[in-house]
């Protein structure tokens, strides 16, 4: 565990499980959880930590670039937009693009924007066509740069003008338009 104030953790479930067999898994499988601090202080502790599809779809969002060790990744991977989809209705959203949107949002709340980062950028890799998810993750990239929150800088700014070039204004709520101009004038002054 690193010094975050959250956690993910992986937990591994038979191809037999109940979940396995509604997944279609063809081999056991980890599929990851996230924790916030007090959950994590808990399981340091190896106190029982009751995890929901609360854990598991914030888990799924943060968790989507993991490279654990000895964990295999790429089933839950595979199945994030599948799973995220079936708990849809438990969030009172109809759409994926919301969801990640309004759990980015609460993840920055709660536990700052590197981590609403991740789960945005898990985001573009599920909604690659949403211009309002990668306007987000250009807000974070951006404070996330500032604040020298990244190990790497300059592909951080790649990334950023990435995301600049791909975004659509039209398909943006309107009111947003001129900060996604002044987004543009920041990432060239970096």
């Amino acid at each position: 565990m690193s010094s975050e104030k959250y956690a993910v953790i992986w937990k591994h479930f038979d191809q037999e499980s109940e979940i396995g067999k509604r997944l279609e898994a063809s081999k056991d499988f980890s599929l990851p959880y996230f924790l916030t601090e007090e959950e994590k202080a808990k399981f340091d502790k190896k106190e029982q930590v009751s995890l929901n599809h609360f854990h598991l779809v914030m888990g799924l969002l943060v968790g989507y670039f993991d490279k654990p060790p000895r964990v295999d990744t790429s089933f839950a991977k595979k199945k994030t937009s599948t799973i995220i989809q079936e708990h849809l209705a438990s969030f009172k959203t109809t759409s994926l693009e919301n969801l990640i949107l309004d759990l980015s949002n609460f993840l920055r709340d709660s536990h700052g924007q590197k981590v609403s980062l991740q789960s945005l950028m898990a985001g573009v890799e599920l909604q690659p066509k949403s211009s309002a998810i990668k306007y987000d993750a250009c807000i974070d990239l951006i404070n996330c740069i500032d604040d020298n929150l990244l190990e790497d800088r300059i592909a951080a700014i790649q990334q950023l003008k990435l995301f600049l070039s791909k975004i659509d204004a039209k398909k943006l709520n309107q009111d947003l338009v001129g900060d996604y101009m002044k987004m543009i004038q920041i990432a060239n002054e970096f």
